[in-house]
């Protein structure tokens, strides 16, 4: 640096004057670091709490009269000058930074519009009868924030009740008012690796079709996503319109319930499923109780008409406001309409 000591013998004429001095300083960098001469008397009175002009004028007088003191007064001028600039460009900065953080929350915060009250039909699912009174399972993040939660049976639109509802584990029972002609039986065992497995349900709603599908497939793994041992993982494939719709064996019995997938770019053929005996613990905790299991295989026949008779679409109607802000949430599982999205 110029400044090195108070002996120093450079003088301000000796760099073109004050403007050439300034400009010699500017291009080694400014404000001055340990090695100036402000560091060695100034900065240490600066760091004991006096003032900036406190700090300046003590490293001054300390320094006398020499020629080389001049240097040292424009010196500290600078560096006081370039701490300034700093100051200013930090606070420009921090309110850039305020400025599009504030831009993004108001991004967030969903548009107003006349029919935010109107509720509408908002994403859909499946599930499936348990008891001959209308119990229904499916998965809780099919009915979450629903103002009502309908399915449709021989052209009857039906309303329905949510009864209890498991958050952890994605859970849900509901009931209609009416008496079901088929209801599934649930397994009084879990599954075991490589066993083979039924996916029943509305994949992708009525967009394909309004009939029931079914996919074939077997278990893959006896846990979850993140070691959660009340899941088991299938390859019997399933998609959104799915969700709580049940996995069942040859002989009818639910073995579990079709909740979650890993999209296709991360990952091929990995989907999960809640086991039955979780679900049991979950139903007896609420006086729903299961038929006893099927001992054995039914033929395609009547297991395609328990399916089809045993199986329901389940629609989720909300508030217009409630889906503006259920899709603008990170964490949205919900099946929504292409119209919604």
């Amino acid at each position: 640096m110029l400044l090195n000591s108070c002996a120093n013998t450079y003088d301000i004429q000796t760099t073109g004057g004050y403007e050439g001095f300034r400009k010699t300083v500017i291009e080694m960098g400014f404000p001055y670091t340990s090695e100036s001469k402000r560091l060695s008397t100034g900065q240490k009175y600066y760091a004991s709490g006096k003032s900036q002009q406190q700090a300046n004028d003590n490293a001054i007088s300390r320094c006398g009269y020499h020629s080389d003191c001049a240097l040292l007064r424009i010196g500290l001028d600078l560096t006081t000058y370039g701490q300034q600039e700093k100051n200013k460009l930090e606070q420009q900065e921090k309110r850039t930074a305020e400025k599009k953080k504030k831009e993004q929350e108001k991004k967030k915060i969903p548009k107003q519009s006349p029919d935010d009250n109107k509720v509408v039909a908002a994403s859909m699912g499946s599930g499936f009868f348990v008891t001959r009174a209308g119990h229904l399972v499916t998965n809780y993040h099919v009915i979450e924030g629903c103002n009502a939660v309908k399915t449709n049976i021989s052209g009857k639109e039906i309303r329905t009740d949510i009864i209890a509802v498991d958050k952890t584990n994605d859970l849900a029972i509901i009931k209609a008012e009416m008496k079901p002609s088929k209801v599934f039986p649930v397994s009084n065992e879990d599954v075991s690796l490589m066993q083979d497995v039924i996916v029943a349900g509305f994949p992708l709603g009525k967009k394909v079709s309004s009939a029931i599908k079914i996919h074939k497939g077997s278990v893959t793994a006896l846990a979850g996503f993140g070691d959660n041992y009340s899941n088991f993982q299938t390859d019997a494939t399933i998609n959104q319109g799915n969700s709580g719709g049940p996995i069942m064996t040859q002989k009818g019995n639910v073995v579990g319930v079709a909740v979650q997938l890993i999209a296709a770019e991360h990952a091929q053929n990995v989907f999960f499923g809640v086991k039955s005996s979780t679900l049991k613990t979950f139903a007896n905790a609420n006086n729903v109780k299961f038929l006893t299991p099927n001992h054995r295989e039914l033929s395609n026949e009547d297991l395609g008409k328990l399916i089809t008779e045993g199986t329901v679409f389940l629609e989720c109607w909300m508030t217009v406001a409630k889906i503006k802000q259920i899709i603008a949430q990170e964490e949205n599982r919900k099946a929504f309409y292409s119209e919604h999205r």
